[in-house]
C-alpha cells in the first residue's frame, strides 16, 4: 500500500520527536559542586607557606597573592594550624615562581563582510517620486584583533615528616578576541594579564595541597512527568526532587529518562557530603547504578553515556579523599606511639640495647612478573597478563577497596645507597599508586614509609619511577617489605627493584 506524502512526513517526525523530547533542544543544565581532593596529602597539625621568586618581574605583592591564595585553602580546610614562618612546622608547602609574561597585541584584520557600499535613486511610481535607496555588496572592512599572550613558571615542593613532593602550578594564557567589545577584563592590559596569571598559579598551587572546586554541569531529561522534579533539583532541593521522581515508574524511555534524574539527584546529594565519608561514596555508586540502568534501557541516548564517566572520576576523587584521611591518622598513630616509647625510655644511663641485624638477606624476586605472580601475595583483582613489547606485566583492576601487592624481603641497606625503582601505566580510569616501604631503623623499630608514586592520573604510556629509601626519616636500616597500593583504575607494573649500591 502507497502512503500519500502527508502521511509518509508525519511518520518522520513522530519518529524524530524522542530524540528530543528526553533532554529537549534547549537543555535543562544544572552545576553540581563536586571537589577534586589534593594531589600531596599533608602530614601532621602545622603546616607553613614559602612562596620565593627566582626572577625579578614578579612582585613582592605577586608572591604575597599566592601565598594568600595557598594560606586562605589551607585555613578553609580547618585540619592545620598555619603558621608565619617554616621553622617548626611540621609540613612546609614552597611555592617558587620562576618567570611572569604577558603581552597584548592590537591589530587590525580585514575581512571580507557583506556591507552597504553605498546609494542611489529609484523612482516610486506609486508615490511620484524619486527615493533614496541603499546599495550592498561585499567589502574588506577592518576588525579590531586583540591577541593577548602570556605565562607563568611555577613549581610546588612539599616537604612532610615522611618526604617531599614536588608538582607544577604554571599556566599560559593564549587568545585572540575580534572586536573591542569582546575583550575580558584580564585581556584589556598586560597589568591585568599578570595578576590573572598570578591568580591562576595561586590557585593551582592550592589545588596541590587542598580540596578545589570542580563543578561538573548536568543534564536533566525533560519528559513531561518528570518536571515537577526538574524544578526541585534546579532549585538544588536534591533530595525533594528524588522524592518526587520516585513515586512511580514509568515505561520504556520515559523510565531511562527518569532513572538518570534519579541518578543526577544522588550524585547532588553526594558532593553535599565529606568526600571521604561512606555515605558519600554510597550516594555515587546508586548514582552510578541508576546511569548504568538508564543507559540498559535506552543505549542509543548518547546523554546517557558521560555521568557514567563523571561518576568514575568522583569515585576516584573519593578513594583519593579517604587515602588522604587514612593515611593522617595511620601518621598520628605512629606519632603517638612513638611519644609513648619516648616517654619510657630512660633519661640516664645506658643506651637501650640495639638488636643483632643478621647479614643474610632475602633480595625483592621476580619483579618482572615473569611469567607469574610467585614470591608476592595479591590482595583484590588482578593478574599477570602479556604487554607487547614488555612481555608479562602485573594488570591490578582494583575494587571499592583498593589492591595491594606486596612481598617480605629481608634487605640490610645499613651505610649504603639504597633506591626503589619500578614502571607503570595506567591503562583505564585514574589511577592512584604509592608503595608502602616496611623498615626497621638503626634501633630496630619497625617503621611504615608511604611514597606518592602518582597522586591520580589518566590513561597514558609507561613511566619509570624511582625513590631514594635513604631520604626516609628516620633512615632504614633493614628493609623487611614492599607493598604497592592500587586504587581509582587500572594499572599496570614491571620492573619492581631494590637496589642497593
Amino acid at each position: 500500500m502507497r502512503r500519500s506524502w502527508p502521511a509518509a512526513l508525519a511518520l518522520i517526525l513522530v519518529a524524530a520527536v524522542p530524540a528530543y523530547a528526553k533532554f529537549g533542544m534547549s537543555k535543562t543544565r544544572i552545576t553540581l559542586h563536586r571537589s577534586r581532593p589534593p594531589e600531596v596529602p599533608l602530614l601532621g597539625e602545622t603546616v607553613a607557606v614559602e612562596v620565593t621568586a627566582a626572577s625579578r618581574r614578579i612582585s613582592d605583592s605577586q608572591l604575597a597573592r599566592i601565598q594568600d591564595r595557598v594560606e586562605d585553602a589551607l585555613r578553609a580546610w580547618k585540619l592545620f594550624s598555619v603558621m608565619d614562618t617554616p621553622k617548626g612546622a611540621e609540613t612546609v608547602v614552597r611555592v617558587s615562581v620562576e618567570d611572569l609574561e604577558a603581552r597584548i597585541r592590537e591589530t587590525v584584520e580585514y575581512e571580507e563582510k557583506y556591507v552597504k557600499i553605498g546609494e542611489h535613486q529609484e523612482w516610486n511610481d506609486k508615490k511620484k517620486k524619486y527615493e533614496t535607496k541603499s546599495d550592498y555588496g561585499n567589502r574588506r572592512e577592518p576588525v579590531d584583533v586583540t591577541v593577548a599572550t602570556g605565562s607563568i613558571s611555577a613549581r610546588v615542593k612539599v616537604d612532610t615528616p615522611l618526604g617531599s613532593h614536588t608538582a607544577d602550578a604554571g599556566t599560559s594564557y593564549n587568545e585572540q578576541f575580534k572586536g573591542s567589545s569582546k575583550v575580558p577584563a584580564e585581556a584589556r592590559s598586560e597589568e591585568a594579564l599578570e595578576q590573572y596569571l598570578v591568580e591562576e598559579a595561586g590557585a593551582r598551587a592550592a589545588a596541590v595541597v587542598s580540596f578545589s572546586p570542580d563543578p561538573v554541569d548536568a543534564l536533566l531529561a525533560v519528559d513531561g512527568e518528570l518536571k515537577a522534579g526538574n524544578r526541585l533539583a534546579e532549585a538544588g532541593l536534591f533530595q525533594q526532587a528524588l522524592t518526587e521522581w520516585s513515586r512511580r515508574t514509568l515505561k520504556g524511555d520515559k523510565e531511562a529518562a527518569r532513572l538518570h534524574n534519579v541518578g543526577v539527584a544522588h550524585e547532588g546529594l553526594a558532593y553535599a557530603l565529606p568526600p571521604d565519608a561512606p555515605e558519600h561514596r554510597a550516594e555515587l555508586e546508586q548514582a552510578s547504578e541508576n546511569f548504568r540502568k538508564s543507559l540498559a534501557l535506552d543505549p542509543g541516548e548518547k546523554y546517557f553515556t558521560d555521568p557514567i564517566h563523571r561518576i568514575e572520576t568522583s569515585l576516584a576523587y573519593a578513594a583519593r579523599a579517604t587515602s588522604f584521611q587514612e593515611d593522617r591518622a595511620r601518621y598520628f598513630a605512629e606519632a603517638k606511639g612513638r611519644s609513648r616509647h619516648e616517654a619510657r625510655r630512660p633519661s640516664t644511663g645506658a643506651p637501650p640495647k640495639v638488636p643483632a641485624v643478621t647479614t643474610t638477606g632475602s633480595p625483592l624476586r621476580n619483579g618482572s612478573f615473569e611469567s607469574d605472580l610467585s614470591s608476592w601475595s595479591l590482595t583484590g583483582k588482578g593478574s599477570v597478563v602479556r604487554e607487547t613489547g614488555r612481555g608479562m606485566v602485573l594488570e591490578v583492576s582494583p575494587d571499592r577497596t583498593g589492591a595491594v601487592v606486596e612481598q617480605k624481603v629481608d634487605v640490610d641497606v645499613a651505610g649504603a645507597h639504597a633506591s626503589l625503582s619500578l614502571a607503570y601505566r595506567v591503562a583505564g580510569g585514574e589511577g592512584r599508586m604509592r608503595v608502602h616501604v616496611v623498615y626497621g631503623d638503626a634501633g630496630g623499630r619497625e617503621r611504615t614509609s608511604t611514597l606518592e608514586v602518582t597522586g591520580g592520573e589518566g590513561p597514558g604510556e609507561w613511566s619509570e619511577w624511582t625513590s631514594d629509601l635513604g631520604a626516609l626519616r628516620p633512615r632504614p636500616a633493614r628493609v623487611r617489605e614492599i607493598r604497592v597500593a592500587v586504587d581509582g583504575g587500572v594499572v599496570r607494573l614491571d620492573n619492581v627493584a631494590l637496589t642497593v649500591r
